[in-house]
């Protein structure tokens, strides 16, 4: 099974993967082009952190809490259930 460490680490590798792979030059262009294009819509590391220590407040407090409301309240729109735009 992942841990959240492990996907966290995971998800902002992927997104140094793809920097690294729009900028070099022995990688033909239409991957790099195409790395680029990912990127413009890939979250920030410092936006998958700062949502991933909400999740952790959200889930290590109990309902009621305000700490659990206020990290809920400051909970960034991240992802869509849907695909479609």
């Amino acid at each position: 099974m992942t841990m959240p460490v492990e996907r966290t680490r995971c998800v902002i590798q992927t997104g140094d993967f793809l920097r690294e792979l729009s900028k070099s030059q022995q990688i033909p262009e239409p991957f790099r082009i195409e790395a680029a294009r990912m990127l413009r819509h890939y979250p920030e590391p410092r936006l998958l952190l700062h949502a991933a220590w909400l999740d952790e407040v959200i889930h290590s407090t109990e309902p009621g809490d305000p700490r659990r409301e206020l990290a809920i309240s400051g909970y960034p729109e991240l992802f869509s259930s849907s695909l479609d735009e």
